[in-house]
């Protein structure tokens, strides 16, 4: 479960990526909804770089990712369409 990975860096990563695969999205195009290039985008999901709190920030604006999902999995309060398919 993404809940219990907790704030890893891995565990941020496994969770972008679901939420990308759930709104059926291409990295480019999921990065670009959010006012980020792929090139920022890509090292938070493939784990190569902590996602940043600006990143985090648009990434909420976007899709409606809280920030306690992002960096410790916990669902409550996303969108019912993401929380569903988690």
């Amino acid at each position: 479960m993404l809940e219990d990975m907790g704030d890893q860096r891995e565990a941020v990563a496994a969770r972008l990526a679901r939420v990308r695969a759930i709104m059926d999205l291409d990295k480019k195009t999921f990065a670009e909804k959010a006012g980020l290039t792929q090139q920022t985008y890509g090292p938070f999901e493939n784990a190569s770089r902590d996602l940043s709190l600006d990143a985090a920030k648009k990434l909420r604006k976007a899709y409606g990712l809280t920030l306690e999902f992002m960096y410790f999995g916990k669902t409550d309060d996303l969108p019912h369409k993401i929380a569903a398919k988690l």
